[in-house]
């Protein structure tokens, strides 16, 4: 058996810029399985807010394998506890679980939707996301996208306001607005929001950092919008907290390290009447089309993170119409 990581680099289509950081190019991996039941691969997307970088994604890969024997990991048992002997980044675990996890599934002759016992999803209808950009540039980036029913607009506390007036102008389909934990207090955060009236607000994500707790549940009482958390939320939930502060939870698996966590944070989430988002960083197709397994168990999609990767390597996961079909299940 044989495990290893091939480094990518995916130029993007556009500068993508958030509250916190801004880039025009993003360093993946691939994640590569190969035994006598097949190629197995899986994707692993450093995100910066958590510490990640390849260097030290690479690192700890190393040091990780060194510290195992590949041959040995014949169940989820062995893996889980493989996995869980010193702390992982969450993206690598993610890589390397799931590759696993699809072997298990070839071996047992299943496909993995089937292995993890996930239910069946109808169509998959995603948002499409906007970074922070200038004011006269917005008409000419929303003009391709008439097709997305759902736009999820990147701001930060500077510029927010002017971006979603000048997007009414152009558009009335729901926006999703992602806060990135732009606002630092909760006064301002109103001022902003008193501007939203007559707009199509689907949702709002993460407006503060995750440590403003107080603020959160502030916010939540006195509201018209739908709060979902993002930062808030990685590979565990306290979701009797969470349920005070948000009503609804975006799940990555980039986030929470693991396919199986992902499966009982959303199980967890249903379990607190709150609704959930299947969300995803800036990936390749081969990592979107994981997302899409958990298409049966969330409200909201958020699976345009390959849309945004100039010339696609892979081409697994097609968009018609804001729909997303997966060219091969696993």
């Amino acid at each position: 058996m044989k495990l290893w990581l091939e480094k990518i680099h995916l130029d993007l289509k556009v500068i993508w810029k958030l509250s916190r950081n801004q880039t025009n190019f993003k360093e993946n991996f691939i994640v590569h399985l190969e035994n006598e039941h097949g190629h197995f691969k899986s994707e692993i997307a450093p995100n910066i807010r958590y510490g990640e970088t390849p260097d030290k994604i690479q690192e700890q890969f190393d040091e990780w394998s060194r510290s195992i024997s590949i041959n040995e990991i014949s169940d989820l048992d062995f893996l889980t506890k493989s996995l869980d002997q010193k702390p992982l980044f969450h993206s690598l675990r993610f890589g390397i679980e799931s590759v696993f996890l699809s072997m298990f599934a070839r071996a047992s002759g299943k496909t993995l939707r089937d292995f993890l016992n996930l239910p069946l999803s109808g169509k998959l209808e995603t948002s499409f996301s906007m970074p922070i950009i200038p004011v006269n540039e917005i008409a000419d980036y929303l003009a391709p996208l008439s097709r997305f029913k759902s736009l999820k607009i990147k701001v930060n506390a500077e510029t927010a306001s002017d971006m979603l007036a000048e997007i009414k102008k152009h558009t009335n389909v729901k926006l999703r607005v992602d806060g990135n934990e732009a606002w630092k207090d909760l006064d301002s955060f109103l001022r902003f929001q008193d501007g939203l009236k007559g707009m199509n607000i689907e949702l709002i994500e993460q407006p503060f950092p995750s440590s403003m707790q107080n603020e959160y549940k502030e916010l939540k009482k006195i509201t018209p919008y739908k709060l979902l958390a993002d930062e808030s939320i990685e590979d565990v939930g306290d979701f009797s907290e969470l349920a005070s502060q948000f009503h609804a939870v975006n799940i990555k698996l980039m986030k929470t390290g693991s396919l199986i966590r992902a499966r009982n944070l959303l199980l967890e989430a249903k379990r607190h009447h709150m609704t959930s988002m299947m969300g995803c960083m800036i990936e390749t197709s081969i990592g979107i089309s994981y997302g899409m397994l958990f298409g049966g168990m969330v409200e909201y999609v958020d699976l345009d993170g390959f849309l945004l990767v100039k010339d696609e390597p892979f081409k697994l996961v097609k968009e018609n119409n804001g729909f997303l079909t997966i060219a091969e299940e696993f």
